[in-house]
């Protein structure tokens, strides 16, 4: 606490009115003393208690408060405390004592003078020393040896500064008063005595680089000790990251002249001198020397004489601008052959700017320049060339811009090369082709497509001729054009020629367009003749069927009207004569199907089911003498065809069969997977087919008819028997589908064609009579208009839909029908036939009701719609339901329709 105060009383003192009323105040205090003194002592000194307030003030103020002080106290001394006069011989001697007093004074003053101003001056240096220890970099300390059996064994701190006291482990606190084994109690404190006392018994100073472990971190410091007395002073600086950033350097230094030497290119360094400090792998193994031979102006030994002398100014130069050098000189290699170098230099410098020399890589360019000397060369044999060509001959930049025309340009136009530079060069083409001519060489220059087009250009004479130009672009390696060239070829006599050749073309293209139209005419003729031929082959069986299906039909509702109140026996005719019906309606559609002209409508479809599906008409096809086998194995996988041309084909190949075994004979379908490798069989690619073969017992083929087997109109029957179409429409479809046909056939051996199908991943397209739909539930209360001309079924479908529970208003034909409409009458559904009398159809009746109440619900029925619209639901936005038709699936139509109308 009296540290403190003292230094508010110094501090306080040195303003000159307190400190000189403390001196006032000290020599008063001193007079007092004297005074109580006396008064029990009669002959007491006189000075003593004075000498202290005259060091006091000469401490506190100077020579001047010394002065003061003594002066004070002398005249009090004379005042108070002299004997009186009287005492001659007393008074004499006192003062004597008194100037004795003022004497030893001054030297008293004068002597604390000298002490305080060198206590101020070591008070400033102690000052000063403290700011600097407590702001300096460099760690100081002082130690105290520990002695035992006049052995050290450990030190103590008496002073540490601020940055000492920061590599204190951060658990330990401060240095001073601690022993060094008890901050550092591991081998860094043990190696930190040893060397404090190898120190202190060296008696002068050290310098050396340290490790320290502190807190699990090994660190390096810089540490000098020096013995004062029996004290050891130590400075010392963490020098960790000096040593990493040393040991980075040495390491990045490392890697250079790894990268360097494993570089292709010759690499050098140079100091800040003219003079090699360093040659790279490269170097050395091109000129056959070593490092040694190369340091300093070692490595122009090898520069050719006749560069030298330019070599080395060059350098001087860059040397004393500091400047990026590049130059290209001869050095001998270790062949002894001269080789050219392009050499780039580069000036380097330090953290601090400083100059530190050069690096330098360099190229062995002696090819390129033996390159550019022929390729000089043959500019000057190109150029000749070209001006010995008689085409008008252009070069453009990569932008497209003309920098460049030939003499022959020149000549031909009769205007000199600058005026038709840039996009000059289209004032010589003719106005009708300059906007042609300009966006092809846009496109051109665009990379959409080459240059080649035709346009006229004008002669030096007035005379516009044709010309033929043509671009071709120089490429750089990456693909991008460098420049482009181009010619200009005269073809006006060709364009002449060509368009007298053009009219008789004309004229001879449209006889031809004549003869071909009446040549497809009789094509579709004679297609259509040999379905209907294979048509007249299946109606014996078909009529067969039919009479059969019809049997069952009518004999079964003869038996339900005569005896209708047996509800068992009704139930079990009614199914037998709707089999009947749907075996009947499955027939005929098969029928239409291979009866019809329409475009492929490929389908995912399962060639085992499908085969299967077409097997009553194969049947049919053979007739009853012959026999028809299937071997179908269940799983073939699916493919994408169109269903009714493949049983369209399959049909074809089964009526040729069946003709060539005629009444008696085997005809047999086998399918099987095959799995094709590349060229197994023709026209097709490897992967998965299902191979289709049609088989016969007939009396095969010979090797010429074969070989014409797939012509089209090639026919070995009779006149009036066969088209020749057959094969050569199946060949058509299954190519068209992606496979192939092959025949394999001899004399005697009978036939087999096979049918190559590419199988598919995709799953089969759901077919439409699966199942049966599910009656909805519930009556309908919709008002439906009917438009059917056929009597019997207008009732039946009249009576279906009543016992829905529709209110229905019938038409027998599309006018009456509209007229309907347009009278206002509200309708909630038009069900529609689509062939009817009258010269309207069912769609054309849809479409003009559409017109007039667009939010109409429509649904077309048919039976056979013919060629038009033999798939109607392709054609038209309206469903379309097929007869015949069952009482549930004409239900869930009307519902659907009426339920989507509602949700609208």
């Amino acid at each position: 606490m009296s540290a403190p105060w003292a230094g508010r009383f110094s501090k306080a003192l040195e303003r000159p009115p307190i400190a000189y009323a403390a001196i006032l105040l000290a020599v008063v205090l001193a007079a007092l003393m004297r005074g109580f003194v006396g008064m029990f002592m009669p002959n007491a000194p006189n000075f003593m208690a004075f000498f202290p307030a005259i060091m006091f003030a000469a401490m506190v103020a100077g020579a001047s408060g010394g002065a003061l002080a003594t002066l004070a106290s002398v005249s009090l001394v004379w005042i108070f405390f002299l004997h009186d006069e009287s005492a001659a011989e007393l008074w004499r001697a006192e003062r004597v004592q008194l100037a004795l007093f003022a004497v030893t004074a001054g030297f008293t003053v004068w002597l604390t003078t000298v002490l305080r101003r060198a206590l101020r001056r070591s008070a400033v240096i102690e000052q000063r020393l403290a700011v600097v220890q407590a702001q300096a970099l460099d760690s100081f300390v002082i130690l105290e040896p520990i002695r035992a059996d006049s052995a050290v064994v450990d030190f103590t701190w008496i002073y540490s500064n601020v940055a000492a006291d920061r590599t204190t482990p951060s658990a330990k606190g401060g240095l001073t008063g601690r022993r060094v084994l008890d901050v550092f109690p591991d081998q860094t404190g043990v190696d930190m005595v040893r060397r404090l006392a190898s120190a202190l018994e060296a008696g002068g100073p050290d310098d050396i680089e340290v490790p320290r472990v502190i807190e699990g971190r090994e660190r390096w410091m810089r540490s000098s000790a020096l013995p004062l007395g029996d004290s050891v002073a130590v400075t010392f600086r963490d020098i960790t990251a000096q040593r990493e950033a040393e040991a980075e350097a040495i390491r990045s230094r490392d890697r250079f002249e790894h990268i360097a030497n494993a570089a292709p290119v010759m690499i050098w360094m140079s100091g800040p001198q003219l003079g090699g400090s360093w040659f790279n792998a490269s170097w050395l193994t091109f000129t056959g020397r070593s490092l040694d031979d190369e340091m300093g102006r070692g490595w122009t030994d090898g520069v050719h004489p006749d560069d030298l002398d330019r070599l080395l100014a060059a350098y001087a130069e860059g040397f004393e601008h500091r400047q990026t050098l590049r130059i290209e000189y001869r050095l001998r290699n270790a062949q002894g052959q001269y080789r050219w170098l392009d050499e780039v230099a580069t000036p380097c410098f330090d953290a601090d700017g400083a100059f530190t020399g050069y690096i330098g890589s360099c190229v062995d360019v002696t090819d390129r320049r033996t390159a550019e000397q022929a390729l000089r060369s043959g500019e000057a044999r190109v150029r000749a060339l070209v001006d010995s060509l008689p085409q008008l001959l252009w070069s453009n930049r990569v932008d497209g811009f003309c920098d460049y025309l030939s003499p022959q340009w020149v000549a031909y136009t009769g205007v000199p090369a600058e005026q038709h530079r840039g996009d000059g060069w289209l004032d010589a083409i003719h106005p009708d082709d300059r906007d042609h001519v300009q966006a092809a060489w846009a496109r051109a220059v665009a990379g959409i497509e080459p240059l080649n087009v035709e346009y006229r250009i004008r002669r030096h004479d007035g005379v516009w001729r044709w010309f033929s130009g043509r671009a071709a672009a120089i490429l750089e390696d990456d693909g991008t054009v460098r420049r482009w060239f181009g010619s200009s070829s005269d073809i006006t006599e060709i364009v002449e020629a060509r368009s007298d050749l053009e009219a008789a073309v004309a004229t001879r293209t449209r006889e031809l367009e004549e003869s071909l139209e009446e040549r497809a005419r009789a094509e579709a003729a004679l297609a259509q003749a040999h379905r209907l031929e294979t048509l007249g082959r299946l109606t014996g069986g078909v009529a067969h069927d039919f009479n059969n299906l019809l049997t069952v039909i009518i004999g079964g509702l003869d038996m339900i009207l005569k005896r209708p109140a047996d509800t068992e026996r009704v139930s079990h005719l009614a199914d037998a004569a709707m089999s009947a019906g749907r075996r009947g309606e499955r027939l005929t559609r098969q029928l239409l199907a291979f009866a019809r002209r329409q475009e492929l409508k490929p389908e995912v479809v399962d060639l085992t089911q499908l085969v299967t599906q077409a097997e009553p008409l194969l049947l049919r096809a053979v007739g009853a003498g012959a026999d028809l086998t299937l071997d179908l194995p269940p799983d073939l996988g699916a493919a994408r065809l169109d269903p009714a041309q493949f049983e369209a084909a399959l049909l074809n190949l089964v009526v040729n069969a069946a003709d060539a075994i005629g009444e008696h004979g085997q005809v047999t379908i086998r399918a099987r997977r095959r799995q094709l490798a590349a060229g197994e069989v023709q026209t097709v690619g490897a992967g998965a087919y299902v191979a289709i073969a049609v088989s016969d017992t007939g009396p095969g083929m010979s090797p010429e008819t074969l070989q014409r087997a797939f012509e089209p109109f090639f026919t070995t029957k009779e006149v009036g028997k066969g088209t020749g179409l057959g094969l050569a429409q199946v060949y058509g479809f299954i190519t068209q589908a992606g496979g192939a046909v092959t025949i394999d056939s001899a004399l005697g051996e009978g036939a087999t064609v096979t049918l190559y199908v590419p199988v598919t991943d995709a799953p089969a397209d759901a077919q439409a009579e699966v199942a049966d739909p599910a009656p909805a539930g519930g009556r309908l209360s919709a008002h439906i208009l009917l438009v059917e001309d056929d009597d019997g079924v207008r009732a039946v479908t009249e009576g279906l839909l009543a016992d829905l529970g529709c209110r229905v208003t019938s038409e027998p034909d599309a006018q009456s029908a509209l007229k309907r409409l347009t009278s206002g009458e509200v309708f909630d559904l038009m069900l529609s036939d689509i062939v009817m009398p009258g010269g309207m159809n069912g769609v054309e009746l849809a479409r003009a009701a559409a017109a007039r109440a667009p939010d109409l619900p429509i649904v077309l029925t048919t039976g056979y719609a013919g060629d038009r619209f033999g798939d109607a639901s392709g054609e038209t936005p309206w469903p379309v339901l097929r007869k015949p038709f069952r009482a549930d699936q004409l239900e869930a139509v009307v519902r659907d329709v009426l339920a989507v109308a509602e949700q609208d």
